[in-house]
């Protein structure tokens, strides 16, 4: 009775195992959009950085972008993504990857085992702090993805001796607590209704009609381009094989 539990175990558990490989997308370059959020400019810039740092040190950079991780972890998403793929040159395990979980609004950044000495946790996680959590929190993920990777190859180009000359990357933001943000959205609003009250004295009508015009504006350009999943350019020959040393940061935004 008992070995035959320990089969049935065992039969789940490969069960498990090759239903989680067979989830696993395939890669479509350094920049995978699975989750649809980033414009084509934006993911273009990042394919430049991305393919710059591999064609002058060998390491490989990666972003992707997940809908959902169904129920999972990231660090585990991140790692078996990192693993399957092949992140990075084999021997060396020179690959980075960015994960970004859409839904859950968590972020991890893994590391290949043979970039972890000059990319330790606590940088990472200082990179994550810096260039890259501040940004998602304002809504900005092109910035932050860019700024983030930005601030990762320019570690690896230094510690190889070279120089990356591709588009220069957003500043690194303060992260800010949600209670300031939400004051400083306060204030402009109660100015603004201030001012409509005045208006509305010195002419002698009523000057609030004019508050959806300050609040919302008059007109504009709603939502954001559209375009299918994937990857933003060519000259993408595939990973190399690399593997994850299991360090890196993450967490919530």
């Amino acid at each position: 009775m008992v070995r035959y539990i320990r089969f049935i175990s065992l039969a789940i558990l490969i069960y498990a195992s090759v239903s989680a490989q067979q989830n696993i997308p395939e890669p479509r370059g350094y920049v995978n959009d699975f989750a649809s959020v980033l414009n084509v400019v934006s993911g273009r810039n990042i394919e430049a950085l991305c393919r710059e740092l591999e064609q002058k040190t060998g390491a490989q950079m990666v972003l992707v972008t997940l809908s959902s991780l169904n129920g999972g972890e990231i660090h585990d998403t991140a790692s078996r993504l990192f693993e399957t793929w092949g992140i990075g040159q084999k021997g060396k395990d020179n690959g980075v990857l960015m994960l970004d979980a859409i839904e859950e609004r968590r972020i991890w950044i893994e590391i290949g085992y043979g970039l972890e000495g000059i990319l330790p946790d606590g940088r990472v996680g200082e990179i994550r702090d810096r260039y890259v959590i501040p940004y998602l929190q304002e809504g900005d993920r092109s910035s932050a993805y860019l700024s983030g990777l930005a601030a990762i190859a320019s570690v690896i180009a230094a510690d190889a001796g070279v120089e990356l000359t591709g588009t220069a990357p957003p500043a690194p933001m303060r992260r800010t607590s949600r209670t300031n943000r939400g004051l400083g959205g306060i204030i402009p609003i109660i100015v603004i209704m201030a001012m409509m009250a005045l208006m509305g004295r010195r002419r002698g009508a009523s000057g609030w009609w004019l508050l959806p015009l300050f609040l919302f504006g008059g007109g504009g350009f709603g939502g954001r381009g559209g375009f299918g999943g994937g990857s933003f350019g060519g000259g993408f020959g595939g990973f190399g094989g690399g593997l994850s040393g299991g360090g890196g940061a993450g967490g919530g935004y």
